[in-house]
């Protein structure tokens, strides 16, 4: 589930014995709910509030209690105050069969540089793409070369600590406007920034 939906962690009991916790908080989505899986079968917590203990990956988890959500969030006040924050992107767009950033794209891209520095330490993902003009295996090496060089220029104004960054290259799958072959769609050729 997106956002804040989850608490888990495990509660160290006397006599050394450890149990998971976990309970479904609110995500301030419609769509909220956990599906917990062992061994010997599942359960659904759909009601924020909800959660279950176990005592191990074989146990069946069917004991679902409740707690006020005002209550889950004060008894693991800590616990909410760490949780990371959800991963942000920022799309840049390209010039036709180039790295050249369109005009636009470079103002993303210094508010991009300004969150990566604002979360440091942080994980880095970017994945290129391009449109469906030229072949499939340029259109793979064109993409690389855009998230390469995003990074490039990451790795070039960042000097906080990024904890690792990847770059793909999708070329023309996974397009963001579906095209036939051989259109030029500004809005495919792109690379996505995820920061995490």
């Amino acid at each position: 589930m997106r956002g804040r939906a989850i608490v888990t962690f495990s509660l160290f009991l006397m006599g050394c014995s450890s149990k998971t916790f976990i309970a479904l908080s609110d995500n301030n989505s419609r769509h909220n709910a956990i599906i917990i899986k062992t061994a010997k079968g599942s359960t659904i917590l759909n009601r924020v509030g909800s959660f279950i203990i176990l005592n191990s990956k074989d146990e069946l988890p069917t004991k679902i209690g409740y707690i006020e959500p005002s209550k889950l969030k004060n008894r693991y006040a800590l616990l909410y105050k760490n949780i990371p924050p959800k991963p942000r992107s920022y799309i840049v767009y390209f010039k036709p069969n180039s790295i050249e950033l369109t005009k636009e794209s470079k103002k993303i891209l210094l508010e991009a540089l300004q969150e990566i520095k604002k979360s440091s330490p942080c994980v880095v993902d970017i994945i290129g793409h391009t449109d469906t003009t030229g072949s499939s295996s340029a259109n793979i090496q064109l993409s690389l070369n855009r998230a390469k060089y995003i990074k490039s220029i990451i790795n070039k104004n960042i000097h906080s600590k990024i904890l690792k960054i990847t770059t793909k290259g999708y070329g023309e799958d996974r397009l963001f406007v579906k095209t036939a072959d051989n259109i030029p769609e500004p809005k495919n050729r792109n690379v996505e920034i995820f920061i995490k």
